[in-house]
């Protein structure tokens, strides 16, 4: 997981995901949660949110908070306004009493005008 980490915060995506298939193929370590929200993260800090999301859709489990945090900040730095919903409507759904989501999300309606629409 620091491996990917690293990978994400210094933009070396090709990397990141070189060593995403090395862990799942030649050393049979099953992604977590965490280790999908690393890969994410890598995916979204470089603006590709759609593989991020594609990513997310292929994942073996439900994917919780630690993979749709990562891909709900990338939909935002990238302005990808229907998957930022998305994403904050999937972590209200984890986490209902996630006051910041909450905010973010309603900044996200007001952005786009349609107050009350929350």
């Amino acid at each position: 997981m620091g491996i990917l980490s690293v990978c994400s915060h210094a933009g070396l995506v090709d990397e990141g995901l070189r060593y995403f298939k090395l862990m799942v193929g030649d050393y049979n370590i099953s992604p977590d949660q965490e280790i999908y929200g690393c890969e994410v993260d890598l995916l979204g800090h470089v603006g590709k949110v759609e593989e991020a999301y594609e990513l997310i859709e292929s994942m073996p489990f439900k994917p919780d908070e630690c993979v749709w945090g990562p891909f709900l900040g990338a939909c935002k730095a990238h302005r990808f306004p229907n998957s930022r919903k998305l994403a904050a409507h999937r972590i209200l759904d984890l986490r209902p009493n996630m006051a910041g989501t909450y905010v973010m999300l309603s900044n996200i309606y007001a952005a786009d005008g349609k107050w009350g629409s929350l």
